[in-house]
C-alpha cells in the first residue's frame, strides 16, 4: 500500500538521511533574496551554507530570472524604508498633537508637557533613522550579489525556448483549472511573461534535472501556499502528496521540501561549520516571516472587505426591488423568483466570507511538522 500511496506517508529518518546524502539542493527565489534582506551576520551565514553545499547546489533558470527581477525591489525597498517610517511617525505624532490641542482643559493631563514629549520622540526617531541610513550596507549588498553570482556560475538551468514556454502555458491553464499543484494559487497573477506560471516552470525544471542527473531533489522554499504544502489543521506535514508522486513518476527520484529555517536546523547537524550562528539566523528569518504573514493577511483582509461591500450592495439593491422600496427600479427584465434565487446566493457568499475572516483571526500561526 505504501508504494501506491507514497506521497501520503511521511518519510522516515533513514529515508531522509539517504536523500540528503545524494540530493541536489535547490533554493527558491525567496531564499536567495534573504541574502539581501538581513543583517551582515545573517547574510554571511546564508552564503556560508550555500558554499558548504558546493556541487550539490543548483537553481532552475526561472529562479535566477526571478531573483534578478526582484532584487532591486528588495534593495530599494530597504533604502526607502527610512523615509517611509519617518513619514508614518510624523503622521502619527501629528494626529496625537491634534487630539491634545482639542483638550480645552483637563484635570490631570499637562497638554504642553505631552506635546513636548511627542516632539522629543519624533526628533529622537528621526535621528535614529538618519544614523541607520548612514550605516546602510550598500557596498556589502553589492558584494553579496557578486558572491551569489560567482557561487551559481555553471549551476543554473537553461532558458526555455518560446515554443516550450507556450506549451507550458497551455498545460498550466489546464492544471490550474483543475487545481493540480504547484502554482494554481498564482492563477490570478498577471500572465505577462509567464509570471503566474513561475512555480510550474520551476517544478518542471526540477523534475528534468533530477531525471537527467539521476538524483533526488531537496527544494528549499519559504512559499507557504497550499499548492506546495500538505497542510492539515494549520500544520505543514510536508510537500503535497501529489507532488511527491508526480516527481517519482516523471523522474524516478525522491522529492523532499523544507522551509528555510527548518533546512538550517537540519543542515547545522550535518555541517558543524554553520552551527554557531544558526539560532540568530533563525530569529531573523522568523521575524521576516511574521512580517510577511502580517502583510499578506492585511492585503487579504482589504480584498475581502472590498468583495464583501460589493456583495452587500447587490443584496441591498435586490431587497429594495423585491420590497418595492421608493427609488428602486420597476422595469426589471427578470422575474421575482430569479431575484430570490440570486438573493440566497448572495447571502451564502457573504456568510462564507465572514467564516473565512473568522478562521484567519482564530487560526494563529500554526506549527510546522515537516520532517
Amino acid at each position: 500500500m505504501r508504494a501506491k500511496f507514497s506521497g501520503w506517508h511521511p518519510k522516515k529518518p533513514d529515508e531522509i538521511s539517504k536523500i540528503w546524502d545524494e540530493a541536489i539542493f535547490i533554493p527558491d527565489t525567496n531564499v536567495l533574496l534573504h541574502c539581501l534582506r538581513h543583517s551582515t551576520v545573517v547574510r554571511d551565514e546564508l552564503l556560508r551554507l550555500f558554499e558548504v553545499l558546493g556541487d550539490a547546489l543548483w537553481i532552475p533558470y526561472q529562479v535566477g530570472l526571478e531573483f534578478h527581477r526582484n532584487r532591486l525591489g528588495v534593495e530599494f525597498g530597504a533604502v526607502d524604508a527610512y523615509d517611509t517610517l519617518i513619514k508614518d511617525q510624523e503622521a502619527f505624532v501629528e494626529k496625537a498633537r491634534d487630539r491634545l490641542r482639542q483638550l480645552r482643559a483637563h484635570p490631570t493631563i499637562n497638554v504642553l508637557k505631552e506635546l513636548s514629549a511627542l516632539d522629543m520622540f519624533l526628533s529622537d526617531f528621526k535621528a535614529r533613522m538618519e544614523t541607520a541610513r548612514l550605516a546602510h550596507p550598500s557596498s556589502e549588498i553589492d558584494s553579496v550579489i557578486e558572491r551569489l553570482t560567482n557561487l551559481f556560475e555553471r549551476r543554473v538551468g537553461d532558458k526555455w525556448s518560446s515554443d516550450k514556454l507556450a506549451a507550458l502555458r497551455k498545460e498550466g491553464e489546464d492544471r490550474y483549472a483543475k487545481k493540480i499543484p504547484p502554482g494554481y494559487k498564482d492563477s490570478k497573477k498577471d500572465a505577462g511573461e509567464f509570471d503566474k506560471f513561475g512555480d510550474l516552470i520551476i517544478w518542471k525544471e526540477m523534475m528534468m534535472k533530477a531525471k537527467t542527473d539521476k538524483r533526488s531533489v531537496i527544494f528549499i522554499s519559504d512559499d507557504a501556499k497550499e499548492d506546495w504544502w500538505w497542510i492539515h489543521r494549520g500544520r505543514k506535514m510536508g510537500p503535497r502528496p501529489e507532488l511527491i508522486e508526480e516527481f517519482h513518476a516523471e523522474a524516478q527520484q525522491a522529492f523532499h521540501m523544507y522551509e528555510f529555517s527548518q533546512f538550517l536546523r537540519f543542515a547545522a547537524k550535518r555541517f558543524p561549520e554553520i552551527n554557531a550562528n544558526v539560532e540568530r539566523v533563525e530569529k531573523s528569518l522568523l521575524a521576516d516571516e511574521q512580517a510577511r504573514r502580517y502583510q499578506n493577511n492585511t492585503t487579504a483582509a482589504i480584498e475581502r472587505n472590498a468583495q464583501l461591500r460589493a456583495l452587500e450592495d447587490e443584496r441591498d439593491h435586490i431587497v429594495n426591488i423585491l420590497s418595492g422600496a421608493p427609488g428602486s427600479a420597476t422595469n426589471i427584465s427578470v422575474d421575482r423568483s430569479t431575484l430570490r434565487v440570486r438573493l440566497d446566493e448572495l447571502n451564502k457568499e457573504i456568510r462564507s466570507i465572514g467564516d473565512i475572516a473568522g478562521r484567519d483571526v482564530g487560526a494563529g500561526d500554526g506549527e510546522s511538522s515537516v520532517l
